[in-house]
Parts: structure tokens; sequence; C-alpha cells
């Protein structure tokens, strides 16, 4: 059985080796090395359990993967240009060279229509190599299995212990030539390219946006608070230039999509920044778009300014999850609410609810009929990002659905509807929903 969170420990000898660089610059076969440990651990384990692994495994089968060095030194670039090189043209594996289209940075145009995008390169999973001497114990080389997606814990792992030959100690200790930064995995932007990487990330969230404009699209930004001064500066503006797109705008209500920013730690010192567009409307789709920065020191978080008090009742949701009543004698009955309550900011929300509960003459649920007996009130706090379930109670209310005499009473609410639609109708049992201070 698969299981994709395997991890492969796979020793090499203490024999000579040498020749893994000089494979990837000659383009010989990988069988034709000569007996460097290191390459007949590539070929006789490594490359065939990835070879059987990319093009016959159900999740990676015909996927796009990109081959790629984790750090920049020569040894870790010559091996995953051994392995690409090996792995490409084999059946079922469709191998990425490269990961993101070359774009000329030039004044944006006023319209989408205006961009070019014909879609570049692009890649599903990472296969990232890592070459090693540590300070004392084996040499060692790692290859890890990526999504690109979450960019979380390797999904497979695979590493050889042993001992470098003097040649890849020297291969170790060399610098891979730079590549010109494109946001790319394997040339990422670094501290100084704001700019650029403004521009890329803001055209490819763009194009991901233009199939679906028939005049105009309205992005609603959500309130991305704490992000470290690099990510906030690119952010912020990618934003200015999105609103500058004629068919792109921030509309005051009724948005098409939600906007917001995802930050993933890639390596130690590569990340991914991601906008991601949630639709509002069945017939959209999510879209979004990434690059890859690499940076030892991001920078602190920007001050973030606290909203307006107005502001809070927009960023907290209320579900209605049961409403239910409970006898209390003979006549009478406690009214129950079981609320869900979701605060979508990045400040804590306090809010206090009252609902009339009550019951209705002749047990008739109609308006005319409800006779008022208590009120019930929910007051508290949500942590930002969180979300509670709560009981709001109404104690006493009126309940003789079958009297010896007299007229029938059944215990009920008012406003109710206020919780079912409390997007929008949610005044009728607000008492009040601010920023906590």
């Amino acid at each position: 059985m698969w299981d994709d969170r395997d991890i492969h420990w796979l020793r090499g000898s203490w024999l000579n080796l040498g020749v893994a660089f000089a494979i990837a610059a000659c383009s010989m076969p990988l069988q034709a090395a000569s007996s460097s440990t290191l390459s007949r651990w590539l070929s006789s384990a490594a490359l065939p359990e990835l070879q059987q692994l990319l093009a016959q495994h159900p999740r990676y089968a015909q996927q796009r993967v990109l081959v790629a060095g984790g750090a920049a030194d020569g040894l870790s670039n010559d091996i995953a240009s051994v392995l690409s090189s090996e792995l490409a043209g084999h059946p079922g594996i469709t191998l990425i060279v490269g990961g993101a289209a070359r774009v000329e940075y030039r004044a944006t145009p006023g319209s989408i229509d205006e961009l070019d995008c014909l879609a570049g390169p692009d890649f599903d999973y990472v296969l990232q190599v890592s070459a090693v001497q540590p300070t004392a114990g084996r040499d060692q080389v790692r290859l890890e299995l990526i999504d690109v997606s979450t960019a979380g814990e390797p999904l497979r792992s695979w590493q050889w212990r042993g001992e470098f030959s003097d040649a890849e100690r020297a291969q170790l200790r060399r610098a891979s030539p730079a590549l010109a930064a494109d946001g790319s995995l394997n040339a990422p932007w670094s501290d100084g390219d704001v700019e650029a990487a403004a521009h890329s990330l803001s055209r490819n969230f763009a194009c991901a946006l233009r199939p679906w404009i028939k005049s105009r699209l309205g992005l609603q930004w959500a309130d991305n608070a704490n992000l470290p001064t690099l990510f906030a500066a690119t952010v912020n503006t990618s934003r200015a230039l999105l609103g500058s797109y004629g068919e792109l705008g921030v509309p005051a209500d009724n948005p098409h999509y939600s906007v917001n920013v995802r930050i993933e730690r890639f390596a130690h010192d590569t990340w991914q920044l991601w906008l991601t567009g949630t639709p509002h409307r069945a017939d959209l789709p999510a879209v979004h778009a990434y690059t890859y920065f690499k940076s030892s020191d991001p920078g602190p978080p920007l001050p973030v300014a606290r909203p307006a008090l107005a502001e809070a009742l927009d960023f907290i949701d209320v579900e209605l999850v049961d409403a239910t009543q409970a006898d209390r004698g003979q006549s009478r009955a406690d009214l129950q609410l079981t609320l869900r309550i979701a605060n979508r900011a990045e400040w804590p929300i306090e809010y206090a609810f009252s609902l009339s509960g009550g019951h209705f003459d002749y047990c008739v649920a109609s308006p005319g009929y409800y006779r008022h007996d208590h009120y019930g009130r929910l007051v508290g706090s949500v942590a930002p990002g969180a979300s509670v379930v709560r009981r709001l109670i109404i104690e006493n209310a009126q309940h003789r659905p079958t009297p010896w005499f007299g007229i029938r009473k059944c215990a009920g609410f008012r406003d109710l509807q206020g919780f079912e639609e409390f997007a929008s109708q949610g005044h009728k049992v607000t008492d009040f929903v601010r920023w906590q201070l």
C-alpha cells in the first residue's frame, strides 16, 4: 500500500565517489557512473522508486513535477540536474523545466485585455535536493517530494548517508550560478525585488481572473494583518496594481471575490506568497497566484491600525444551529437557541444579542397572536479567527398547549429570523457588536 508519509532512510557505503556532478555536465546516462557510492544509490535505490512513484501512484501520475536544488551549492544543483535528466521522458511523468514564465515588467496596462496571459511553466510538486556536510557525522543527501499547494511537511523523503569524495566536497563548497530572479522556486525574489515581485503576483492574479470578467469584477480585500514587512510591501503594491485595471474595483457591497494573503515557509529561507480569491457567487471558481521569495529575515509585522468601531459587524458571522424548548412544569417552558459565532477579523470582538421569547395564543404561529413574556440575552467575546458555540436561553415562557380551561398557549420566539439570516437582518437581535478594547 502506498503511504504518502513514508520516510525512506537509504545509506551509502564508505566507498570513493565523485562523479554525480560530472554526469550532469556531460549528459551521460546515470548507469555510466563509476563506482561512486552516491551515484550507485541514485541509480539503484532512489531513481527506480521515484520513477515508479511518479508514474504509477494515483496522486502523482501525470502531475507536473519540478526537480530543484534546495540550496545554492553546486552539488545539490548537479544532483537535481542528474535526476531531472533521468526522469525526463519517462512514461507517465510530466517533468517541468524552469518554474515560472519570464516576464518583462513595464508600466501596468489600463485593461486586463492588454496582458499577455499565456501560461508559462508551472508545477504541482517539487522534488527538492539538498546536500549537507555536517560538522560531525556522515555526509547527507536528502530528497524531498513537496506539494506546492501546501508547502508543508514533505510527502515523501529519501536520504543517503555516507562520505563525500574530495571532488564532491569541492562541488558542495562551490556556489551555484545565480539565475535572474523571476519568482520561480529556482530563481526566487530577494528582499530588494518588491516592485518586480508585485508586478508578477498581480499580473498572474489578474490573468487568473480574466476569463471570468464579463464587464467588471469587484474585489473585497480581507484585513491581512501581521504580515512581515517584505510581504506586506509586496501585497500593498500588488493591490494598487490590481486596482489600476479598469475591469477590477473595490465595491461597497456585493463583491465577486474576497482576496486573502497566505504565506508558507517552503524551506528554511524560502517562502511562498499567495493571493487567493474566494468567490461569492456559485458561477465563479476559486482563483490564486503565488510567487517565491528567498529571505532569511522578511522583517517584523507592520503595525496594524484597529478598524473603525462601525466595521466590527462586518467581521462577525452568526449561525443558528438549533432552536428547541424544554418544558418547565405544566404551564411554562424554557426556549433555547444554539448559536455558532465566528470572528473573521484580526482583533477580538465583543457582542451582545437579545431575543424576545413568549407564546402564541391559540398556538397560532402568526405575529398577530404573539405575546411577549421575557427576553433572553447573550453577551461574550470571540478571539481573532476563532469560532464559539453558545446557547441563548429565554426562561419561563408561557406554554399550555392542552389546558384544562382557557385558551391554548404555545411557547415561541419573536425575530428568530434575525439569527437565521444574520448577515442581512442581524439588527433585529443585535444589541452591539464591537471591537474589544
